[in-house]
């Protein structure tokens, strides 16, 4: 399932294939000089056919003449020469290869496609491990080995942080940004075209590395989910956080089924339900991941999601508030106690709020500000808490944390600092911050967003991870005949209903239901019975139904219809249940509004299966028309209690029956009022046949 990648980052020797001064603009020079800079950790050795000696060392003329097998080639020679290397290493024993070279099929024009479908064979037959090709390589800081061809990044400070970056030149400027900001690192790779090694290869290594105790990574794409998804899972159960940045359109989800969920179940929303499932946090930028990797490093997480957030301004009182209100936060409410303590410490004039302006007072005695937020921090309702920091300048007088070590250490809740804007970062802040024991957050959005990462974090931990039950339900269950009472017996009652031959039966059929009626046509050629004309509502006698299945024969076709389904009409709330399987991510969960709407409007909350009452609540409460269940300008609250239940009810079916179904959708399912239940109106299940 992994590849190894072992010898890539822990290698015992290492070649420079196409060492010289010019090649790879420079390259082979810089990667010599990191190695040199750092003592040589492991013998290394350079090869160019055209060079008997360079930089005071001898050059091999190729890996036959080096005198040991290497573990790892940093291979910076022309595309075309590539593959013939890799041949020759591989029959002299080498195990890894960092391929820096491009050309191999990717880009607009495909240059250099037959060569890269090569270099893939190559691979495969051999076993060899490869970064790349068309990366920027990687380092490996528990072993002192920088394999980056740059300077940037020497003597990066040692720390818990390892990083996938499908950008190679971004990994650079993050690492960099990244340790000005106090972080420390073990592994970090640029994973180029990934012919061999890929992110779920990397991904798992770091799991298993104890050095790393968090994750990061920027990547395009996941090439192989199932692989992807084991090495999350790894992670979740190794208590590693992992947070990412996702970029562009995924490869993810392609097929496209028949029915609405698999029109909307693609591409970003899927990896957004894998993320959740094994508590994947995502950031918006790589700024923002600078700073929750600092939050996450605190190593500490919130019983709860009730945020406390303690500023010395109005201003970022304001700019708390906007936060919470766009990243959906939730604010904790003092205890009457807290209140009173609190009101007591404070100078006279400052109000006693959550967020809280504490005042320009405050502001300038540090030991009393922070007296004041352990306050908050000892109340029971409060979780997580942020405190705007005094970060000290190079000539500030406030050189010394005692008084943060001391807020820290009265509490075990998350808690860290947070400056308005950006500043710069020197020695003074990261030494000051690593004696604090709290991270300095940049920008109050962040902060927030770095609160709520904890938060999910901590709810996806108390979660815990479902495991998928094995297909064991009768096939017999999936049959016309049989569905509707299967499905109905666990919550998803249907409307009442008969199908009908002929216009005839129809009429007789609506007149024994009573009217008002729905007719709907029952066609195997036709899915979408409504983009086709083939649903007429709001039929109140037998003459207006008997019509209404002649019209229909002659607009659609007597041929394409093989009955009409009569059923009771029923008002209310129209949503979208599915369920579908995903070819790379397995069965997945999608809620939306329903009818046409969850495709004109695409608001759908989706998740892996399986799913329990309170993830489908939580799915319900993510929609953006959420606010119609509760009841909106003069309607009814709807029955949540029962559409949750019948959300799990069908994911729970699908999860059983999918030997037989790749997709089940109940569109709409009618929710009526609070404790009245709902109705699955139209059930369209796609077999796999």
């Amino acid at each position: 399932m992994f590849r190894n990648v072992d010898p890539l980052l822990k290698p015992k020797s290492i070649a420079i294939v196409g060492a010289s001064e010019t090649g790879g603009d420079g390259w082979s020079r810089v990667l010599f000089n990191n190695l040199k800079e750092a003592g040589f950790p492991v013998p290394t050795y350079l090869i160019n056919p055209r060079r008997e000696e360079l930089w005071d060392e001898k050059v091999y003329p190729n890996f036959a003449s080096l005198p040991e097998a290497i573990d790892h080639a940093l291979v910076i020679v022309p595309a075309r020469f590539v593959n013939d290397m890799i041949r020759e290493g591989v029959d002299n024993g080498l195990k890894a290869a960092t391929i820096f070279s491009a050309s191999f099929g990717e880009g607009r024009k495909n240059i250099g496609q037959e060569r890269g479908e090569d270099l893939k064979a190559i691979i495969a037959e051999s076993g060899i491990s490869v970064c790349g090709p068309n990366c920027m390589g990687l380092f490996s800081l528990p072993q002192d080995i920088q394999l980056y061809p740059t300077t940037r990044l020497r003597n990066l400070p040692k720390g818990e942080v390892g990083g996938i970056f499908h950008s190679g030149g971004t990994l650079g400027y993050w690492f960099a940004q990244a340790a000005q900001r106090g972080l420390g690192f073990s592994y970090a790779m640029s994973c180029g075209n990934e012919f061999g090694l890929d992110s779920a290869d990397y991904l798992n290594f770091l799991v298993d590395d104890p050095d790393t105790k968090i994750i990061v990574g920027m990547i395009e794409s996941v090439r192989r989910p199932k692989e992807f998804m084991e090495a999350a899972r790894r992670a979740y159960e190794a208590k590693k956080p992992v947070i990412l940045m996702k970029l562009g359109s995924s490869e993810l989800g392609k097929e496209q089924a028949k029915t609405h969920t698999g029109a909307v179940a693609v591409d970003d929303d899927v990896f957004n339900a894998m993320c959740h499932r094994y508590g994947i946090t995502r950031c918006k930028s790589i700024d923002e991941m600078v700073d929750f990797a600092l939050a996450f490093r605190q190593n500490r997480l919130p019983r709860g999601n009730k945020l406390a957030v303690v500023t010395t301004s109005g201003g970022a009182v304001g700019l708390t508030l906007e936060a919470v209100g766009d990243e959906g936060g939730q604010l904790a409410t003092l205890s009457a106690e807290t209140f009173q303590k609190m009101d007591e410490f404070v100078p006279e004039g400052v109000d006693v709020h959550n967020p809280m302006d504490a005042g320009s007072t405050l502001a300038g005695k540090v030991p009393d500000f922070c007296e004041l937020c352990e306050m908050f921090a000892a109340d029971d309702d409060v979780d997580i808490i942020a405190v705007q920091g005094r970060v000290p300048l190079a000539d500030d007088a406030v050189k010394t944390p005692e008084s943060y070590i001391k807020l820290k250490d009265s509490t075990d809740k998350p808690i860290f600092a947070f400056t308005r804007m950006a500043q710069n970062c020197d020695a003074a802040l990261r030494e000051f911050q690593d004696g604090a024991g709290m991270p300095f957050l940049f920008s109050v959005p962040t902060m927030v967003r770095s609160m709520q990462a904890l938060v999910h974090y901590g709810e996806a931990r108390r979660r815990g991870l479902p495991e998928l039950p094995a297909a064991a339900g009768d096939a017999g269950n999936v049959s016309e005949d049989r569905l509707a009472k299967v499905l109905s017996e666990r919550g998803l009652t249907a409307p009442q209903q008969t199908v009908a031959s002929d216009p005839e039966g129809a009429a007789a059929a609506a007149s024994e239901i009573g009217f008002p009626v729905v007719l709907k046509i029952v066609s195997s050629e036709i899915s979408h019975k409504t983009e086709a004309g083939g649903v007429v509502l709001d039929l109140r006698d037998a003459g207006a139904v008997r019509d209404a299945a002649v019209d229909l024969q002659n607009r659609i076709g007597a041929d394409k219809i093989d009955g009409f389904l009569v059923q009771e009409m029923v008002d209310g709330l129209e949503m979208l249940v599915g369920v579908r399987e995903d070819p790379d991510f397995g069965p997945l969960v999608v809620v939306g509004l329903g009818g046409i709407f969850v495709e004109l409007m695409k608001d759908v909350s989706l998740r892996l299966a399986p799913i329990n009452e309170v993830d489908a609540k939580e799915m319900l409460s993510e929609l953006r028309g959420a606010k119609a269940l509760e009841g909106f300008r003069g309607q009814a609250p709807r029955d949540v209690d029962a559409l949750a239940k019948s959300i799990v009810a069908l994911a729970d079916f699908f999860v059983d029956h999918r030997t037989w179904l790749s997709e089940i959708e109940v569109n709409p399912v009618i929710v009526l009022e609070e404790g009245k239940g709902v109705r699955a109106v139209d059930v369209r299940p796609v077999r796999r046949d």
